[in-house]
């Protein structure tokens, strides 16, 4: 991750970052990653930490667009390290992103892309699809060997031109023998000498589950 431009991380590493008056320039600069794609989690936990401490100073709309960063990094865990910083009386006003969180835990992607699409901010934040794709593609990855290219456009809510794109980033592959299927994981094609497993029953949301909570321990 890049660093913070030095003013900022000046600021964080000051007792500035304890002061209401740091809140407008940490403030501006979610606006800037808002924009830019950028993220800092610091810098905005920092922010969290001013509404703490000064309680008047709480806007909602910031804590949603911290909230909406943070969501962008799954499974790192950022999302749960931000909501730990807001007061349970602020829950009902950012239930919202809270939804969407809930969804990519769960892995009800088709549901999280409708209710993106019904989340005002999300248009002012640059590079989000991008962020939740790859989210997707290392679920997907991880959890099937192959899957049906029309599934994979409507749980990744891309077009068909645009998975192709993923699928090359990815080192995805259509299957030679039927082309509307894509190898996704080419690793459990291959025989193991030594050790024989039962195949792993898990379904997608079963997976997703432990995939974030794995990102808890790492």
């Amino acid at each position: 991750m890049a660093s913070a431009p030095a003013h900022i991380e000046d600021l964080l590493n000051s007792d500035d970052r304890y002061e209401v008056s740091s809140l407008e320039v940490l403030e501006s600069f979610l606006d800037e990653q808002m924009k830019n794609g950028t993220y800092f989690l610091d810098a905005n936990l920092a922010i969290l930490k001013l509404f703490l401490l000064y309680p008047k100073e709480t806007k909602e709309e910031v804590l949603k667009n911290i909230l909406l960063k943070a969501l962008m990094a799954f499974p790192a865990p950022d999302f749960s390290l931000c909501m730990y910083q807001i007061p349970e009386k602020y829950h009902a006003s950012v239930k919202d992103v809270i939804d969407l969180a809930q969804q990519l835990e769960m892995a009800k992607f088709k549901t999280f892309w409708k209710l993106a699409a019904e989340t005002k901010l999300l248009k002012d934040m640059k590079d989000w699809e991008a962020a939740v794709h790859t989210f997707i593609a290392g679920v997907v990855s991880a959890t099937y060997r192959s899957i049906k290219s029309d599934e994979l456009l409507e749980i990744l809510s891309m077009s068909a031109p645009d998975l192709e794109k993923l699928m090359k980033a990815n080192g995805w592959t259509r299957s030679k023998e039927d082309k509307s299927v894509v190898i996704v994981n080419t690793e459990t094609f291959k025989p193991k000498k030594q050790e024989v497993k039962e195949p792993a029953n898990m379904t997608l949301e079963q997976y997703t589950t432990m995939f974030v909570a794995s990102s808890f321990q790492a």
